[in-house]
């Protein structure tokens, strides 16, 4: 028999279900979310109403909301100088090759568009890579700038942090930003000989276990470096032993940009550093006049969860695979796509581009590559062509559309980059550009494994479990 204590906890645990599901359903259905994410919400409060009201609490889009009115702020208080900062200084690039309407997409997305008289490297060794930033860092004569979503306390952090410090003894305003998340392995005290020498470092978005600040999304997950607002580099090597060849094989792809379109990534910069300190860089002192170096009309592009400016980087790509007619050839280490973007990728195959898609034969994260893998047989039949490289694992981020286009930057193929994480893209529209990725493109499919449907169909059932169990949860990837 239920005593009279048993019977008054029961119904006020009823009570307090009806008013969580009474107060917090309409909150999440206002919030208009992609539409699963907000079943999966609404279910959670249905049936277990005190975790669901528990994990909204840590995990939703509360903290989150205040965190894009605050970034939205920041931009709208950054713009109008950046704006003007920019149009000053930068030359209109006259796009050919591409198609009218995706050239106007282009200038719409940061109403400036792509500037013209850049000079673009591109890196495939880390070591090369990491020997060209420590020149450009010994280089530097006003300020540098670094912005990087994972920074490694081994051999090539510590290289990159010492250049670093040699240079602001010598008197160069030197400021780092870290990702709280991506560098948590990275303590203060790493940066600390840094910051004595009269460095600045900030980390983005701090995580507090003790407070509501734990959010593990919506991650700067950008690479970013501008040296006296004339040089800069960008792409998809993060700082580190595995990006620098010293410990097991990754393959990357990074750039050196020299002319008009540092600027862009020092824009990105400032916003960043704003967001994250509270100072505001947008002075004439970093934006300096920049001479043309090169005949390569490009852009730089951001993309974050608080962007209002249509998640120009998905925007861009997806409009551009739509305008297809000849290829599609994708770069990924990480490749979980939407719907839309699969749609884009299947009738461009269907409709005779030649689509392939080049992936790590092995990943460092599992439950993702699973995941990519459920989405190979609908892209298989509509005639797409899928590589697996075996030699090292693959971690460049770069997709070439016809003879013109071509990005590369620190987005991946998947959900998470293209609407949790702030990130860049470097856009580079350039027919020389564009054949030299291509080259490199096939060089490494000279040494992978093609994928095709009759090795699909005598995949063991065990693999084809793991792709539809990880396929449930593509959406949060």
């Amino acid at each position: 028999m239920n005593t009279p204590w048993d019977s008054w906890l029961g119904t006020t645990i009823i009570i307090l279900d009806l008013l969580i599901i009474a107060i917090l359903l309409p909150i999440v259905i206002m919030q208009r979310r992609e539409s699963g994410a907000t079943l999966a919400w609404a279910l959670a409060i249905i049936f277990l109403p005190i975790v669901g009201l528990l994990s909204f609490w840590l995990f939703g889009t509360t903290r989150l909301y205040f965190r894009k009115r605050k970034r939205r702020k920041v931009e709208a208080e950054l713009a109008p100088d950046i704006k003007r900062l920019k149009l000053d200084i930068q030359q209109e690039a006259q796009l050919i090759g591409l198609p009218p309407s995706l050239v106007h997409l282009a200038h719409q997305l940061d109403k400036i568009g792509p500037s013209e008289g850049n000079q673009i490297q591109l890196y495939r060794q880390g070591a090369i890579t990491f020997d060209a930033i420590k020149a450009a860092f010994e280089a530097a004569e006003h300020h540098i700038h670094v912005l990087y979503y994972i920074w490694e306390p081994d051999a090539t952090g510590k290289r990159m942090r010492d250049a670093l410090m040699r240079a602001a003894k010598r008197g160069v305003e030197v400021r780092v930003l870290v990702d709280d998340v991506g560098s948590r392995k990275t303590r203060h005290r790493f940066f600390t000989p840094l910051q004595q020498a009269g460095g600045q470092v900030g980390r983005f978005l701090k995580v507090n276990l003790l407070s509501r600040r734990i959010n593990i999304n919506h991650r700067n997950h950008r690479k970013i470096i501008v040296i006296d607002g004339e040089i800069a580099f960008t792409g998809g090597m993060n700082i580190g032993d595995v990006y620098a060849g010293l410990a097991e094989p990754w393959l990357d792809l990074h750039a050196q940009i020299r002319g008009p379109v540092a600027k862009d990534l020092q824009e990105t910069f400032c916003e960043d550093w704003y967001h994250a300190t509270g100072e505001n860089l947008v002075k004439n002192i970093y934006f300096p006049p920049t001479p043309l170096e090169g005949s390569v009309s490009a852009q730089f592009l951001a993309s974050g969860p608080a962007d209002q400016s249509w998640q120009a980087i998905y925007t861009l790509l997806f409009a551009a695979m739509g305008m297809a007619t000849e290829r599609i050839w994708v770069e990924t280490p990480y490749f979980v796509p939407d719907r839309p973007l699969m749609m884009a990728l299947q009738t461009a195959a269907l409709r005779g581009v030649d689509v392939r898609i080049l992936l790590p034969a092995k990943s460092d994260h599992p439950l993702v590559y699973y995941a990519g893998r459920s989405f190979w047989d609908d892209l298989l039949l509509a005639g797409a062509r899928i590589f697996e490289y075996y030699p090292a694992m693959i971690h460049a981020k770069a997709v070439m559309i016809d003879s013109h286009f071509a990005t590369l930057g620190s987005t991946n193929m998947d959900q998470r980059s293209f609407r949790l994480n702030f990130e860049g893209n470097l856009f580079i529209y350039d027919a020389a550009i564009a054949a030299q990725l291509r080259q490199d493109f096939l060089a490494l499919c000279d040494v992978t494994h093609e994928a095709t449907l009759e090795t699909r169909r005598r995949l063991p059932l065990r693999e084809r479990f793991k792709e539809s169990i990880s396929h449930i949860l593509a959406p949060l990837l």
